[in-house]
């Protein structure tokens, strides 16, 4: 348990993930493709501290090239190799991190590439959209982020935890509460941050880097979401658009997309915020957040995505024109559904 006997651990920790961890002698740590602060926070700072803790080799598998430029400070402040390729023999055990879909596993070959056997495999996540795909899962919807619940299970099991690892995990829950400002802070949350705060995390650091520090590409990339940012469905729904002409002339990749999303959703009275982004040629990425109590999930869901109440998404091939047509309507009729705003 935790050095504090006044610490309470806010979720049962199911005794198979610690009883696998701690069984370990080689890991591979792994996460969701185009990860975010919260996927490499909690992969880079879960293999630090079972490295440093429990005395085996852990991994931390991020493919270079699919990390946003913004969050690569984190990679270099982890001070540790990551494998970029194929996950090799020697592990005996993977753990993913904050991955929802097997599909979405970020190694070459996805979740088949990860799997060997004799391999022990454990998904530990936050999205209330994971279903369980591990033989060893814990699944905690109701926590902010996976750095969190990885900061409890750190507590759980015991260990130390250095200024480095506090750093990664912070970044990851203040990533994915959005500077603990969406609805998803809770206590918890809080608790955990405080903690790492006072293992000796330089906020003004992280702050800097997290939303004070953007290329002159990314800027751009911004004033091209803002210039095509439009209201529908009586401002019910605010949206923004950008395709691959648009984002090949900031000298942005796919990688750099997502927190884009927070301009549409600035504008006062909406309840869906989405973000259209043509990364790939062909593939539609659209980013939700939900508004106003809204849940946004079940939409996502429909169109063939998934992720949190609040923060969902999905990818549909076609044209940006085609499925901004088609989403905003399935869009407005959820809302008519739920008797929002009208």
């Amino acid at each position: 348990m935790s050095d504090s006997d006044s610490l309470r651990i806010p979720y049962a920790v199911p005794s198979a993930v610690v009883e696998t961890l701690r069984a370990a002698k080689h890991l591979v740590v792994a996460g969701h493709v185009t990860p975010d602060a919260d996927c490499l926070g909690s992969i880079l700072g879960t293999a630090r501290v079972l490295q440093a803790g429990l005395g085996c080799r852990a991994e931390p598998a991020v493919a270079g090239g699919d990390v946003p430029r913004r969050l690569r400070f984190m990679i270099e402040m982890a001070g540790m190799p990551v494998v970029t390729g194929a996950v090799g023999p020697a592990a005996d055990t993977a753990l993913i991190l904050d991955t929802a879909k097997s599909s979405r596993v970020n190694v070459p070959g996805d979740w088949a590439g990860i799997q060997a056997p004799g391999r022990k495999l454990v998904n530990i996540d936050h999205h209330a959209s994971n279903q369980g795909y591990a033989p060893v899962n814990w699944v905690v919807g109701t926590a902010s982020s996976t750095s969190e619940i990885v900061y409890w299970l750190i507590q759980e099991m015991g260990l130390p935890i250095d200024v480095t690892t506090a750093s990664l995990l912070y970044c990851g829950i203040w990533g994915d509460t959005a500077g603990f400002s969406l609805p998803n802070t809770g206590g918890s949350a809080l608790q955990a941050a405080a903690g790492l705060v006072a293992v000796g995390v330089d906020v003004e650091y992280i702050g800097q880097h997290m939303c004070r520090s953007i290329a002159p590409g990314e800027f751009q990339l911004q004033r091209i979401v803002y210039d095509n940012t439009r209201v529908v469905a009586g401002s019910r729904i605010a949206y923004s658009t950008i395709d691959h002409e648009e984002l090949s002339s900031t000298g942005c990749t796919a990688v750099d997309i997502d927190d884009q999303v927070e301009i549409p959703r600035r504008l006062d009275g909406s309840y869906i915020a989405m973000l259209f982004s043509e990364g790939h040629r062909g593939k539609i990425r659209i980013n939700l957040r939900g508004e106003r109590g809204t849940n946004v999930l079940p939409l996502a869901q429909r169109l063939g995505g998934g992720g949190h109440d609040k923060a969902a998404g999905a990818i549909i091939d076609g044209t940006i024109p085609d499925v901004v047509a088609r989403v905003l309507a399935e869009a407005e009729a959820y809302l008519d559904q739920l008797s929002v705003g009208t």
